[in-house]
């Protein structure tokens, strides 16, 4: 039986995971994200949904960061790392109980949505709206299938190791049914390479 190489499995490794975000310009992904999109104030209460090795707190302020993973190992590596600059739980996210509603200033799930699918994607909108404060904000961030994509991007994200990489219109629809307030926005530049992303801002009218 021949032996085949599949990246995607290798990426559940953390090490080779952080060497292939640099590689790619992930670090440089997650700043721009962090920078436009969470916008994160000192001090505030930020839960991260899908954490991975926590690398997003290379690039947020001091904040009370909580994270949740799946991954042990991402766990494990996240709180050698960063230990008191966070929480991190290891927790299957759609399994994951609030210790308190209402309690978060911003949630993000960066690179989550496209794992799952959709009564799981219900599932983490659904928590994200209890766990955050009024007028809090959830930001989500996943590759996205466009109309007239560049054909590496379209490759790289059919190669990807989330099976439920959605078109715009698909990834909204699901938002809309737990937040009143969804925006929407493309981006095409933020990795080194070609790569097509849809980041969610939701809000609620509270």
């Amino acid at each position: 039986m021949a032996f085949q190489f599949d990246l995607r499995y290798f990426l559940r490794i953390p090490l080779v995971y952080t060497s292939y975000q640099k590689l790619v310009g992930g670090y440089r992904a997650r700043r721009l994200f962090v920078e436009n999109m969470v916008r994160a104030r000192s001090n505030e209460s930020i839960l991260d949904l899908g954490c991975g090795p926590g690398d997003i707190l290379d690039f947020l302020p001091q904040v009370n960061y909580y994270g949740i993973d799946l991954d042990a190992n991402y766990i494990e590596k996240a709180k050698k790392k960063y230990q008191d600059k966070g929480t991190f739980i290891c927790s299957d996210i759609t399994d994951f109980i609030l210790p308190n509603t209402g309690t978060f200033d911003i949630v993000i799930a960066s690179g989550i949505l496209h794992h799952l699918n959709d009564d799981d994607s219900k599932k983490l909108f659904e928590i994200a709206k209890k766990a955050l404060k009024p007028k809090g904000r959830l930001i989500t961030l996943d590759g996205c299938f466009v109309k007239n994509q560049n054909l590496v991007s379209y490759l790289l994200l059919k190669l990807d190791r989330g099976l439920f990489i959605r078109k715009q219109s698909e990834y909204m629809a699901l938002a809309n049914e737990s937040f009143s307030n969804v925006k929407s926005t493309i981006k095409h530049s933020y990795f080194h390479i070609p790569y097509t992303l849809l980041i969610l801002e939701c809000k609620t009218n509270l």
